[in-house]
């Protein structure tokens, strides 16, 4: 970067620039300290701590604005109770000595009061700890909007490991890695465990390249607790560090424990609590297009391969994968190994049938992102260094610096991919682009692609950042009133207040049946989700009509109900006999007076055939206390 800019300023000399500055008296002094500070500013320590400011500075506003839209959206009453408030309620049982229970029942989930069934997520048991720091969802979204923030270290110091001539490139990276709008899904919308795999596993990767193994081993571990599938990302990176790297034993004792990881997950803690749910998961309803189980679905796959390249006719998948390719603009293309990582949960949200996971936004793509930054970043090393061997001859050049510590002793399929690299490397040397141009169109198009991405995903981003910015004028009644629930009370709540009564051993979504048996309802009907609101309505009409609850205060359009005659205990949820469920899978009755709702028919439909009922409420609490308008609503059919 010298060399050159002492030639730009030798040419600027000879076409008289400087002559033509250099008139007057104190003219030439400034040409001098112009000339003076442009050599500094080309010395690459100057540019290192230009990066580290510049760094830093991003991510201290990032932390601050992002985690106020945040919080400003849980405050607002605009946060979900899937997934902030059985996050939060499973963190807090956890430092209650319940560890994982959560009793928020939905559509995707009505099996036993654990976050096991749903997902697989021991992270949270490390997270608990914090609660005696502040109990409250705004930990939660703290914690994972500070993660994702300081997600961009990893990433400048990989950056300045593969392009140590090139610091302000590697700030760019960071730059764009903090405009996805990836990553602000994931920290925008609510808590998952997930999105803290995103900054370990950056992490991960750069302690690979700094062959600091004790802490990529941690920081892959910790990833790989934050949710089941998180580990099949790390199955094809073990073998890029086998082979690639030529760290055979490391490589292959990564592969081989995340493999065990992921089967213990998928193949005996999942199906455990889910057994009564086709495909042993309550999420296959997403993929039984494929199949009505896993392994139907492999038989078809099998059969029909095609099946797989079904969904890309959607043109909205393929504008979901248009999105990861644009970003870090799309040059992982120089150096695409590390996308087989990326690529098992691309084809899992590719095929979903559920529209979130390939929207480009949400926490579906915290596996993801990782991988195709550092993918981006090294295509650009790749690019940078073999150009510069065919400009200046520098010996290795072939070679970037983040590889050149591999072993010394490749296996024979390492000297295979040594041998594919270096003739990839000398094609990209071809290329009709000069090294000294690459760092400020790597910088410019970093930054078109970013905002081409989000653009792109426009219709999910704009809400969520805006949603906050008109506050409730009564926010702090309603604040008072939800304070004034008891906190051993046992809460049924609609789906955004839900969040903020999570604090509790049980805690009921409207319009789950178990709602009946609560202490406490808090029903804010103009806010609940639009395929709730109608069964909310008469859930909240039947407890008004059955003479068994008082209104207890209202704010805004909050009301919050007391239960009279229930005993004050934590409902019992058993199954049904066997005979009940037959009689029910052929739409009988097995409570008098029920019969299946619209939301039961919906999950009849994804194949279930078991009902709960609460035992220990028993019929003061059913048919004596409920009104029959209400009593539709008592059977949960999964």
């Amino acid at each position: 970067m010298i060399l050159n800019a002492n030639a730009m300023l030798s040419q600027l000399t000879t076409c008289g620039v400087w002559q033509s500055i250099s008139t007057g008296a104190k003219r030439p002094y400034l040409g001098n300290a112009i000339r003076k500070t442009w050599f500094v500013l080309c010395s690459v320590r100057v540019q290192r701590a230009l990066a580290w400011l510049m760094v830093l500075t991003l991510l201290v506003v990032d932390s601050a604005l992002v985690g106020q839209h945040a919080l400003a959206r849980y405050q607002t009453y605009h946060a979900d109770a899937f997934d902030l408030g059985n996050m939060d309620q499973a963190i807090w049982n956890t430092l209650h000595g319940h560890p994982l229970r959560f009793t928020n029942q939905g559509l995707d989930w009505v099996g036993p009061p654990t976050r096991l069934g749903v997902h697989v997520e021991p992270i949270l048991l490390l997270i608990a700890p914090l609660y005696l720091l502040h109990s409250g969802p705004e930990t939660l979204l703290l914690l994972q909007t500070l993660a994702l923030s300081l997600g961009g270290i990893p990433l400048l110091l990989l950056g300045l490991r593969r392009l140590p001539d090139l610091p302000l490139v590697a700030a760019a990276f960071v730059a764009a890695y903090l405009a996805t709008p990836e990553i602000l899904g994931e920290a925008l919308w609510d808590f998952h465990a997930v999105a803290l795999a995103t900054p370990l596993l950056l992490l991960a990767l750069w302690a690979l390249d700094a062959q600091r193994f004790g802490c990529f081993a941690l920081a892959a571990g910790l990833a790989a607790l934050c949710k089941e599938e998180v580990a099949l990302s790390l199955v094809p990176l073990g073998f890029f560090i086998a082979f690639r790297q030529g760290h055979l034993r490391l490589g292959m004792t990564v592969s081989l424990l995340s493999l065990a990881w992921v089967a213990l997950c998928f193949l005996v803690i999942v199906p455990h609590y889910n057994a009564h749910i086709p495909g042993a998961n309550a999420f296959w309803y997403r993929y039984d297009w494929l199949g009505s189980s896993p392994d139907r679905a492999v038989q078809h796959v099998l059969s029909q391969p095609a099946l797989l390249l079904a969904p890309l006719e959607d043109p909205t998948r393929r504008e979901y994968l248009a999105v990861l390719l644009r970003t870090g603009g799309g040059l992982g293309l120089f150096a695409p190994a590390l996308w087989l990582s990326a690529l098992p949960d691309i084809v899992i949200n590719t095929l979903s049938t559920h529209q979130e996971q390939y929207s480009g936004f949400y926490q579906y793509n915290a596996v993801i992102l990782p991988y195709l930054l550092v993918a981006a970043l090294s295509g650009t090393a790749a690019l940078y260094h073999a150009r510069k061997h065919v400009e200046y001859g520098v010996q290795g050049g072939e070679v970037s610096p983040g590889d050149a510590h591999r072993s010394s002793r490749p296996t024979r399929a390492g000297q295979v991919l040594r041998s594919i690299s270096i003739r990839w490397q000398a094609a990209l040397g071809r290329l009709p682009i000069r090294s000294q141009w690459i760092s400020l169109l790597v910088i410019a198009w970093l930054l078109a692609s970013s905002f081409w991405n989000l653009a792109a995903t426009s219709a999910y981003v704009r809400p969520f950042w805006l949603v906050g910015s008109h506050p409730n004028p009564q926010q702090a009644q309603i604040d008072a009133l939800l304070a004034s629930v008891p906190p051993a009370a046992s809460v049924a709540a609609t789906d955004t207040l839900n969040p903020h009564l999570s604090d509790r051993y049980t805690l009921f979504l409207l319009p789950d049946p178990q709602s009946y048996s609560a202490d406490y309802v808090a029903i804010d009907l103009p806010d609940a989700t639009s395929t709730n609101q109608q069964a909310d309505q008469l859930m909240y009409a039947a407890m008004l009509t059955s003479g068994n609850y008082r209104v207890v205060g209202t704010a805004g359009n909050v009301v919050l109900l007391q239960h009279l005659n229930c005993p004050q205990s934590d409902p019992y949820v058993r199954p049904i006999p066997e005979e009940k469920t037959a009689s029910l899978a052929i739409g009988e009755e097995c409570v008098p007076g029920a019969r299946r709702t619209e939301r039961s028919e919906k999950l009849l439909a994804r194949g279930g055939a078991r009902a709960h009922w609460s035992e220990t409420r028993g019929a003061a609490c059913s048919n004596e206390s409920i009104s029959p308008a209400s009593q539709q609503h008592w059977l949960i059919v999964s």
